[in-house]
């Protein structure tokens, strides 16, 4: 009939045998017997209709008086043999595992070759090993990249140095105005890559510094509204001469922590950067405001200006990328700002982005995994 075919296909995708114990280590098939235990037991044994199984597997046999306790004590669920190796009659060795449960009344053996399952184990096994080898690879590679490029700009800045001192004093000596004029661009073009020059030095150095951060002292995780609060304090003057303000979230509340996972000082330039950019956009009687919030196991801090907002084309992977400048970027930018601040969030196991407000302006925002909450 259709049904036993089905039966009997999936006892054999199974790789499952099914016996009936009647007693005295005498076992009844059930079912057609698989193609493992015909190499075990040996084609004319595998098909009687009753087999002393224990006299052919040994291992099985010390399982036996188990699987009877069980039987006996009408337990639920069911007995393991665990698995063990069996040699076939053909000399060829097969994983096996044995279970007696109880079915329809009835005291039933399962035996099972998880050959597939093993063989799909060890090739995860062998997948994740060497894929953990290739990721040390990379590991190492990174890392040499990274010390050849800080000491390719430690080279580069060695020179810089020396030609901003003869610089210096050619300004001492008697010249036209003219060669004046050439000079003074000379040292202004000479400071501005001394400056994109060191600022490439701190980012990579403070990414590497990044990857450091382990926070065994919850306590000791720096507090992200007491960093938007000296941020705020940092930049007062600033905003004061472009005649902008620039304030706390009236919703922030500091009465209450804000631990983070991260460290205080880089986080505070994370603020800073993010408020450096904002002041570059903002026009003259506007504010930036500064705040955070929390959803469960995450803070997002904000800074939300009221400037002209984001170019339509502007998207926050090309915003965030290294050496990125948005257009009208004043000069000597080095688009290393927004940068630093994705990669150290990032490392830190957070996310940043930014966004058109509904209203006017331009909100960015970073999220970070709390340290610890702490009840007050």
């Amino acid at each position: 009939m259709a049904d036993d075919a089905v039966y009997e296909s999936f006892l054999q995708e199974q790789r499952l045998a099914l016996f009936e114990y009647l007693g005295e280590g005498v076992f009844r098939r059930i079912g057609p017997p698989p193609t493992f235990l015909t190499g075990i037991l040996g084609g004319n044994a595998a098909t009687a209709a009753a087999l002393r199984l224990g006299e052919s597997m040994p291992f099985l046999d010390n399982f036996i008086p188990d699987a009877e306790e069980f039987w006996n004590s009408h337990s639920e669920g069911r007995a393991e043999s665990g698995a063990w190796v069996e040699k076939g009659k053909d000399g060829s060795e097969r994983a096996l595992e044995a279970s007696a449960v109880w079915l329809a009344g009835r005291k039933i053996l399962l035996l099972q070759n998880p050959q597939d399952r093993y063989d799909e184990r060890v090739r995860v096994l062998q997948t994740a090993r060497d894929s953990l080898l290739v990721h040390e690879k990379l590991l190492r590679e990174i890392q040499k990249k990274e010390i050849l490029l800080h000491c390719i700009v430690h080279d580069l800045s060695q020179p810089l140095t020396a030609i901003r001192g003869s610089l210096s004093l050619l300004k001492l000596q008697s010249m036209a105005p003219e060669f004046k004029e050439v000079l003074e661009i000379a040292e202004r073009q000479s400071e501005k890559q001394e400056t994109m020059i060191r600022g490439i030095l701190e980012a990579f150095s403070a990414e590497l510094a990044a990857q450091q951060v382990v926070q065994s002292d919850p306590s000791k995780a720096p507090d992200l509204a007491q960093c938007a609060e000296k941020t705020v304090e940092a930049f007062q003057t600033a905003f004061q001469e472009r005649g902008a303000q620039i304030v706390l979230s009236p919703e922030l509340d500091l009465t209450r922590e804000w631990r983070v996972k991260g460290e205080e000082s880089r986080l505070l330039r994370i603020f800073g950067n993010l408020v450096e950019n904002a002041l570059r956009h903002t026009p003259a009687r506007s504010t930036v405001v500064l705040g955070a919030t929390t959803d469960e196991d995450i803070v997002t801090g904000f800074v939300d200006d009221e400037g002209p907002g984001l170019p339509e084309d502007a998207t926050a992977t090309r915003l965030f990328a290294l050496f990125a400048k948005g257009k009208g970027e004043r000069a000597g930018k080095a688009g290393l700002g927004l940068y630093f601040c994705k990669m150290t969030v990032e490392r830190w196991g957070g996310t940043i982005g930014c966004e058109n407000r509904p209203t006017v302006g331009a909100r960015f925002w970073f999220r970070l995994p709390c340290a610890q909450r702490h009840s007050k």
